[in-house]
């Protein structure tokens, strides 16, 4: 989200933001933050192997990235973390809140807007993924291949990495 110039209740111009992030309003005496946007992304496990996806849409069109999206506002992130991979693959994955591996914040699109990625390791369905129209490819890999994949965000590379360590364990 961008940082507000102006008090979204009286609309009058804000001062600057302080450092913990909070522009103060003059007029009506309110505080706005502004804080990152929240995403939550799966390493889909099977055989030894994680499924990636090719990016079909921009930001970073054709790059690799792991199943998964923002979430909703107040959602729970392994709700939304399933209702995404249902919406891109098709798929009901198998992930709990024993399944969270990491988080991250990191900058996204052409704005550099922050969002702060969620990574959980889930168990893949029995059957093939089907992709929508937001994915262009997928592919299973191992972690000897993930070195050479061009990723959209390195975190995503480090969460399949720490994804296929704790499926060894």
């Amino acid at each position: 989200m961008k940082p507000f110039r102006f008090c979204p209740a009286c609309g009058a111009d804000l001062e600057l933001a302080d450092d913990e992030g909070g522009a103060h309003c003059p007029n009506c005496e309110r505080k706005w933050y502004r804080n990152m946007s929240p995403t939550a992304g799966a390493a889909i496990l099977r055989d030894g192997r994680a499924l990636v996806t090719v990016r079909a849409i921009e930001p970073e069109k054709g790059r690799i990235d792991v199943p998964g999206g923002f979430l909703r506002t107040g959602e729970d992130p392994v709700a939304g973390l399933r209702r995404e991979v249902r919406e891109e693959l098709g798929w009901d994955i198998e992930v709990d809140d024993r399944d969270y591996l990491q988080a991250v914040p990191h900058t996204y699109g052409s704005e550099d807007e922050w969002v702060l990625a969620l990574g959980f390791v889930a168990r893949a369905p029995q059957g093939d993924p089907t992709p929508a129209d937001d994915v262009a490819e997928v592919r299973w890999v191992s972690e000897s291949e993930l070195d050479g994949l061009d990723f959209a965000w390195p975190h995503d590379r480090d969460l399949i990495r720490r994804a296929l360590e704790h499926g060894r364990s």
